[in-house]
C-alpha cells in the first residue's frame, strides 16, 4: 500500500511539472495575439466594473459597502488591477495618456466637468465601456444623478456638453 500511494503521488508531481511545462512552451505575449479592441485586461476590468452596477453613490466614499463617488468608483475599479490612480477626479485627468474621443475604447477613463459645462474644470470621471468612433460611447460612472448610484450611460445630452477628454492607463 505504501508503494503505490508513493507511486500515486510522484505521478501526480510528473503530471504536474508536465502541464507547467506545456503551458509555459505554448503561452505567447500579448503581442503575439490580435485581441481586437479590447485586450483580456481591459474585457476584466469591465466584467468587474459591471458587478458593480447599482452600488449608491456616496460623496467620498470608495467601496462596494459604502458606496461610491465618481473618482472613488474608477480608482477602486483599477485598484483592483494593481493600477494606482489618484482619488480625485481632477488628479486622475493628469494621469494617463491623452486618447481622442473616436480612439477611445473599453477601459479608457472618460472626464467631464462638474455638474455645469460652463466651468471647463475637470469634476466628473468614468470608465469607458464602448465605443463606435466617439458616435456612440457608452461608460459606466457613480452617479449623483438620477440614479444615484454606480450605471451605465451613453454620451448624450449633458454628458456630451461636459466631455473634458479622454486618458488611457492600461
Amino acid at each position: 500500500m505504501n508503494a503505490v500511494y508513493h507511486m500515486g503521488k510522484n505521478c501526480l508531481m510528473v503530471f504536474f511539472l508536465m502541464t507547467v511545462i506545456s503551458l509555459k512552451a505554448v503561452s505567447s505575449t500579448k503581442s503575439d495575439i490580435n485581441y481586437g479592441n479590447n485586450d483580456p485586461s481591459e474585457q476584466s476590468l469591465i466584467t468587474f466594473a459591471k458587478k458593480l452596477l447599482g452600488v449608491k453613490y456616496k460623496y467620498g466614499a470608495a467601496s462596494p459597502t459604502q458606496g461610491f463617488d465618481c473618482s472613488g468608483f474608477v480608482h477602486y475599479v483599477f485598484k483592483q488591477f494593481d493600477i494606482t490612480l489618484p482619488r480625485s477626479s481632477s488628479a486622475i485627468g493628469q494621469a494617463g495618456q491623452n486618447i481622442s474621443l473616436a480612439d477611445a475604447k473599453a477601459g479608457d477613463i472618460i472626464l467631464f466637468t462638474g455638474t455645469n459645462p460652463a466651468k471647463r474644470i475637470i469634476g466628473h470621471v468614468g470608465i469607458v465601456l464602448s465605443n463606435n468612433n466617439g458616435k456612440e460611447l457608452r461608460f459606466i460612472h457613480a452617479s449623483s444623478g438620477k440614479a444615484y448610484a454606480v450605471t451605465e450611460t451613453m454620451l448624450e445630452g449633458s454628458y456630451k456638453k461636459r466631455f473634458m477628454k479622454v486618458i488611457r492607463v492600461i
